[in-house]
């Protein structure tokens, strides 16, 4: 079958002298494999773009029943030029696909989060973006469309609301929400600062350019990336082996293999 559809390119491998297997995660069908044949060579139309992070327009013979399929055609659609020119915007990038690499099923069709990357890849292109900001915002959109909510005005427990006090938050990893004062026993918490909750508030509530405007302190970022990465390691089993580090180490900072 001959299939023709926009897709972002996750990652990317050799294949024998002058091939590649490339990683896509296409608007139609999810994430596919697909080799890219002879674009090691010079001469190549197409293979400068098939490049991690790249948007393209792309037709692929797809081979019902298989893992591995054929790409015909790689049209770039946009040119990422600020982000790969930012070392800091680079590996923001290069986190956030990694991510979506390792936590999607191959063909597992999902719009909302093709959507949600290539947006957050074209805030990172702005140069008046927060990339940590970006990459925070991501997390928690992951989590949502994947159906694992992260709430913040309700206890996890009893779904009364959180009286919003300059304190520390107990928040329940397990649970994806706050908990109040009568249910902070009831299993393990990280401890949020005050700051880093009306972060994570914050983000849960703005779309990603409202999120890439915000300047928040080292520390929020810091315990934030450090309580996001545990919440979507204890849901989605792939980011439990995924190894990437983060911006700087600022960022997913302790994203590495589980013991």
């Amino acid at each position: 079958m001959i299939v023709k559809t926009d897709a972002i390119v996750l990652r990317t491998r050799k294949f024998r002298e002058s091939s590649k297997i490339v990683t896509l995660y296409t608007r139609e069908h999810g994430k596919m494999s697909v080799v890219a044949r002879g674009v090691v060579r010079p001469k190549s139309k197409y293979g400068s773009a098939l490049q991690p992070m790249a948007f393209l327009s792309t037709i692929v013979y797809r081979k019902e029943g298989r893992d591995l399929h054929n790409l015909s055609i790689a049209e770039p659609l946009e040119r990422f030029n600020v982000l790969s020119s930012s070392l800091e915007r680079l590996s923001a990038g290069m986190v956030i696909v990694e991510i979506v690499e390792a936590a999607m099923h191959d063909e597992d069709r999902n719009e909302p989060l093709f959507d949600a990357l290539l947006d957050a890849l074209r805030t990172l292109n702005d140069v008046q973006s927060s990339e940590q900001s970006v990459v925070l915002w991501f997390l928690i959109r992951l989590a949502t469309i994947l159906g694992y909510a992260i709430r913040t005005d309700e206890c996890g427990v009893c779904d009364e609301p959180i009286v919003r006090e300059r304190l520390p938050v107990p928040y329940s990893i397990s649970i994806g929400a706050p908990l109040c004062a009568e249910h902070r026993e009831v299993g393990s918490f990280r401890t949020l600062s005050a700051p880093t909750f009306d972060l994570l508030c914050e983000l849960s509530r703005g779309n990603v350019t409202d999120a890439a405007m915000l300047r928040p302190e080292e520390r929020s970022v810091t315990e934030l990336g450090d309580a996001l990465n545990a919440f979507i390691r204890f849901h989605v089993e792939g980011l439990r082996r995924l190894k990437v580090r983060g911006i700087s180490a600022k960022v997913l900072d302790d994203m590495v293999p589980l013991a």
